[in-house]
């Protein structure tokens, strides 16, 4: 006796054919790095940003000398009307490490202290991280540092994927490379390039806080 074929009206019709989209719509796919990676990033990308500090700052000295020859004066003179530094080169400096994460992240999704530490920024749905909520997430971090980072750590302690405030309002999530879907990913040489336009604009901050010192 053969089996009769099933009676399609009776089959069902609801089912929908399995999504391989990646992590968009499913909160919590994506696991937060903790706290503490996250200060040792933040500690390399602070060496990284005196470096440029100093690079910055030698370069500023070699204009005003050529400067100040072309002028027919004396470069002691230029230097010694500099005071000590002011709240425009603190505020300078600190509008540089601003557009310098913003523009690693934006364009690549990780700092170099990110990238040491196997770490990028994507955002909530997976894709990668914009240069709008970079720069939510970086101009943020002044209030999660408050208190020596306290602000930000009871925060992530709230969260299940580690979000600071920062990645809260920027919709933005600090995961390890390997959880993150392979899309989301870009390469080293897009990070070259966005790492040499971050320091640029770093360096290039820096240099106008010194120049309203003269």
């Amino acid at each position: 006796m053969s089996a009769s074929a099933p009676d399609p009206l009776l089959m069902p019709t609801n089912i929908e054919p399995p999504s391989f989209g990646g992590y968009a719509g499913e909160p919590g796919r994506i696991r937060g790095v903790g706290f503490w990676p996250r200060v040792g990033a933040r500690v390399i990308d602070l060496v990284v940003h005196c470096l440029i500090a100093l690079i910055a700052g030698f370069l500023f000295g070699i204009v005003v000398v050529v400067a100040a020859r072309m002028a027919g004066q004396p470069p002691a003179m230029l230097f010694a009307r500099r005071g000590q530094p002011g709240l425009a080169l603190y505020f300078f400096a600190l509008l540089g490490s601003v557009a310098y994460e913003t523009i690693c992240e934006g364009w690549h999704g990780s700092t170099p202290g990110k990238l040491v530490l196997s770490m990028v920024v994507v955002q909530e749905d997976g894709t990668p991280c914009r240069p709008g909520p970079a720069l939510i997430r970086s101009f943020a971090y002044f209030f999660d540092a408050l208190f020596f980072g306290l602000i930000a750590y009871l925060a992530m302690n709230k969260t299940p994927q580690e979000q600071r405030h920062g990645d809260a309002w920027a919709h933005t999530i600090v995961a390890k490379r390997r959880d993150v879907p392979t899309q989301s990913l870009r390469g080293i040489d897009r990070f070259v390039v966005a790492f040499l336009f971050a320091a640029m604009a770093d360096a290039a901050l820096i240099m106008i806080g010194l120049l309203l010192r003269l």
